[in-house]
């Protein structure tokens, strides 16, 4: 029997829909955790909000007004700004990725656990995972430093990795055979199944990209529940992606 990117797609919804208490407690714990890191790690912002301020010539600042004053800077003021702004940048990056590593090494251990009939809990999940999760955080920091390498050229490049590499965690999970073969398993299943990996990767980053917007948006009336309702279900988006990797993998393995 032929493999669909339909058939995957309503398999991994009735997955999730079964799990759906388990999967929301993930995307939830992920969430908290990630903005919990992020408070902890944010370095202090003063001299930043100075500067911009100080550029602008005012408190209250729109997103054009800042991409004008920085546009009008020189380039001299913009390299003090991207100085200024790397701690932040980092702190961000570390608490995206730590939370990410717990999230999708929890939901691979639980989508694992359930396809084999075990009995087995969100905390469950989460334990069985620890023992994998720092070669997850390596393999994640590969991914993501090989990622925002070919973003940094343009998106194409980007995307490529990002579709290159996205069976590489579940890979790495449920084979348990090392960093190199995940990656390299990875790529040979991802363009072997071009069109049903491809397709869920631009599905779930353009809801993803939406939400990030509305967070935007939103976020200046309650900045803490919008940040934390945001990142929850885009983490349930995250959640539904690897799940689908996961039944692909299963079917073409």
């Amino acid at each position: 029997m032929p493999i669909t990117a339909n058939a995957l797609f309503r398999d991994s919804v009735n997955f999730i829909r079964n799990q759906f208490s388990r999967f929301i407690m993930l995307a939830f714990l992920a969430s908290v955790i990630s903005y919990v890191l992020l408070q902890a790690l944010v370095p202090d912002t003063t001299a930043l909000h100075q500067m911009i301020t100080d550029a602008v010539g005012s408190n209250q600042i729109s997103r054009a007004e800042l991409q004008n004053a920085i546009n009008n800077m020189s380039q001299e003021q913009q390299l003090s700004l991207v100085e200024e702004a790397m701690p932040l940048f980092g702190s961000i990056g570390i608490s995206f990725l730590l939370s990410n590593v717990m999230l999708i090494g929890g939901v691979i251990t639980l989508v694992i656990q359930v396809s084999k009939g075990q009995t087995t809990s969100v905390l469950h999940a989460l334990g069985t995972s620890a023992a994998f999760l720092p070669m997850l955080l390596i393999l994640m920091l590969i991914s993501s430093l090989v990622i925002l390498f070919g973003l940094s050229f343009y998106l194409l490049p980007g995307l490529f990795f990002a579709f290159a590499l996205a069976l590489s965690p579940v890979i790495l999970l449920e084979a348990k055979q090392g960093i190199i073969y995940a990656i390299t398993t990875s790529w040979r299943m991802a363009f072997a199944h071009m069109k049903i990996v491809l397709s869920i990767l631009l599905f779930t980053l353009s809801i993803k990209f939406i939400l990030l917007m509305l967070s935007v948006n939103l976020a200046p009336a309650a900045p803490m529940v919008i940040s934390l309702l945001m990142e929850t279900i885009s983490n349930l988006i995250t959640a539904f992606l690897f799940v689908y990797l996961f039944r692909l993998y299963m079917q073409i393995k």
